[in-house]
């Protein structure tokens, strides 16, 4: 959990673009914390004395190696801390250690080598605090939490996940109208890291897993995701057995598609359903999609569903 965000700024003109957005995300002061250039100046002393006395060239021991960290820096932690730097040789130097860091971008330092950031900001004082919860999130490997619903958490799923979903695909009327898990538990959990670096890392959205708070359980998954051959995203569900019939399914699949519309604007989402799977032919036709066409895919026939912004956003609300 991000517990502290530093800001290293070495360039002072910028330090009062920072000092506001520290003061208007942190009114407190505790969670936000920023240093400029004196922060490092011993440190920088320090280690071009020592780089003399062994032989060091001058631009060696101006290249920021912090093997014994600043006085300023030494009571944070690894794991709940994230940097945010002007300079490129600090974020090279405190990534090389580990630290979760992100560059800042401004006019000054635009000549800069940042190939190594991960993340960079411009603007900082337009920032919302959601903006540095994510990127320490991502860098951490910890999933973002997308939406919430009356009953339900939808988050991104973690290899964690993977124990329950095999839990849940064990009934075989989950898998009647999708594909099963992998045979081996090792390459599910594979494919749900492969997923999180790079779908959730690239797109930010894609499927999710779905979460009942009153026991904090994993009971299904949806999202949107896009298939090959189409230029539109499709919704998909999966919910467990126990808990098909009341609601769920409905409840997740409106606040995704609300999400999709309001957040991704998107002006389509389709869903793909066999014509023998009732339920989910009631599903959607219920949240307000409409017939398209019949399709097939992998030898097996579908019944195309599209669900358009503009025609629909009343239909999104109808219970």
């Amino acid at each position: 959990m991000l517990e502290k965000i530093v800001f290293l700024i070495m360039d002072e003109t910028q330090l009062e673009s920072a000092d506001r957005l520290k003061r208007s995300l942190d009114a407190e002061g505790n969670r936000i914390h920023l240093w400029g250039p004196e922060c490092l100046q011993e440190q920088e002393n320090r280690v071009e004395n020592e780089g003399a006395e062994d032989g060091r060239t001058e631009d060696a021991a101006t290249g920021c190696r912090m093997d014994d960290m600043p006085q300023c820096l030494r009571d944070y932690r690894k794991e709940t801390t994230l940097f945010v730097t002007d300079a490129s040789v600090v974020l090279q130097e405190l990534k090389r250690q580990g630290w979760y860091i992100i560059a800042f971008l401004h006019a000054n330092n635009g000549s800069q080598d940042w190939s190594g950031a991960a993340y960079a900001i411009a603007d900082i004082e337009e920032l919302e605090m959601d903006s540095f919860v994510k990127a320490y999130q991502r860098m951490a490997g910890e999933p973002w939490t997308v939406l919430e619903t009356e009953r339900c958490v939808i988050r991104e799923t973690t290899v964690e996940d993977v124990e329950e979903f095999y839990r849940i695909y064990a009934e075989p009327s989950i898998t009647y109208y999708m594909d099963p898990l992998y045979e081996k538990p090792e390459e599910e959990r594979a494919y749900a890291e492969e997923y999180r670096e790079k779908v959730y890392g690239f797109y930010g959205y894609g499927m999710w897993s779905i979460v009942r708070k009153e026991t904090n359980r994993v009971i299904g998954r949806a999202g949107l995701s896009w298939r090959e051959g189409y230029d539109v995203p499709e919704l998909g569900f999966m919910i467990e057995a126990a808990y098909q019939r009341q609601g769920y399914a409905e409840e997740v699949c409106r606040a995704i598609l609300e999400y999709g519309r309001n957040e991704l604007e998107f002006e389509e989402v389709q869903a793909l359903v066999k014509a023998q799977n009732a339920a989910s032919v009631g599903l959607c036709r219920k949240l307000g999609f409409a017939w398209e066409a019949q399709v097939e895919e992998r030898g097996e026939v579908y019944e195309r569903y599209i669900f358009r912004k503009a025609a629909d956003t009343e239909n999104l609300y109808q219970k």
